[in-house]
């Protein structure tokens, strides 16, 4: 069982708030998963396709994407491919029977403390990401980001998959909060 990560210091620097911010929804999200067989964490609410598996799986690589090929530029490949259709960008989500909560839980430590150590390598929040990223439709969204924003970014997509995943570990057993 994952253990509870504390709220955030109440008042402190910039980086430290925007790093505990991170860490908590990180704990909050993977908590979800904690004690799910692989059938609960393929379960599926309503007319979405999302399921907790799936959103293990898309954050791990989330991490890996923004921590390690965009703010560092490495070349590590994506965790997860869909041999089908190599431009699925949402292989993540289209897992296969032979994918498991235990693999992808395992891919979204690595990627997680992999992630902790890239950005404490980073001293300024003002750094900029080594590639550009963004829509190639939209130039004006399209460039190099900043530690500062990369950091906020993660923040809110956490929130809103931790959303996600509350209302899937909530019809599979009951379990609600944080």
């Amino acid at each position: 069982m994952t253990e509870p990560f504390p709220l955030p210091t109440v008042r402190s620097q910039e980086r430290q708030t925007l790093e505990e911010f991170l860490d908590y929804f990180r704990a909050v999200f993977i908590r979800k998963a904690d004690d799910i067989d692989d059938q609960h964490a393929r379960l599926r609410v309503g007319a979405s396709d999302l399921d907790l598996l799936g959103l293990v799986r898309h954050m791990a690589g989330v991490e890996r994407f923004w921590f390690s090929q965009a703010l560092d530029g490495s070349d590590q490949p994506d965790f997860w491919s869909n041999p089908n259709d190599p431009d699925d960008e949402d292989a993540d989500f289209h897992h296969g029977p032979g994918d498991t909560l235990a693999d992808a839980v395992a891919a979204w430590h690595s990627a997680v403390a992999d992630a902790r150590e890239r950005v404490a390598a980073h001293a300024s929040l003002d750094e900029v990401t080594a590639i550009a990223v963004g829509p190639p439709d939209n130039p004006a969204r399209y460039g190099p980001r900043s530690l500062r924003w990369l950091l906020v970014h993660m923040i809110e997509e956490y929130a809103r998959h931790c959303g996600h995943a509350d209302m899937l570990r909530e019809a599979i057993d009951g379990a609600v909060g944080d």
